[in-house]
C-alpha cells in the first residue's frame, strides 16, 4: 500500500510542476534613434514589464507562466509625450521534450 501511495503521490508532483512551470523571456532591442527620446517600455499584451532610460542597456527579462500568442512589443517615447510602438513578435508554446528514450542494436549477419 505504501508503494501505491508513494507512486500516486510522485505522479501528482510530476505534473503539479509541469503544470506550475514558469518562463523567463528576454527581451532585447535596438534603441530608438527618434529625436528627444525620452525612455523606452517593455510591454508584454500592452503590460508593461520594464522601462528603461534613453542611455541604459535595452534588455528587459521577465517571467510568464503561458507563452500562448502573447505579444512583446516595445513603446519608445520622447521628451513632449509622444510615443510609437515597435512589435517584436508573439510568445508562443512549444512542445515538451521526448523523454526516455532507448536503443535496440541487433546483430544481423
Amino acid at each position: 500500500m505504501k508503494k501505491v501511495l508513494v507512486l500516486v503521490l510522485s505522479f501528482l508532483f510530476l505534473f503539479v510542476g509541469v503544470a506550475c512551470a514558469d518562463w523567463s523571456v528576454t527581451a532585447t532591442w535596438t534603441r530608438s534613434v527618434g529625436p528627444n527620446l525620452d525612455y523606452e517600455e517593455c510591454q508584454l499584451n500592452s503590460v508593461v514589464k520594464g522601462t528603461t532610460g534613453n542611455t541604459e542597456v535595452t534588455t528587459c527579462t521577465f517571467v510568464v507562466s503561458d507563452l500562448t500568442g502573447q505579444e512583446v512589443s516595445i513603446r519608445s517615447f520622447n521628451t513632449q509625450g509622444g510615443y510609437v510602438d515597435y512589435v517584436i513578435g508573439k510568445l508562443f508554446a512549444v512542445p515538451a521534450p521526448a523523454t526516455n528514450g532507448a536503443l535496440t542494436i541487433v546483430y544481423v549477419p
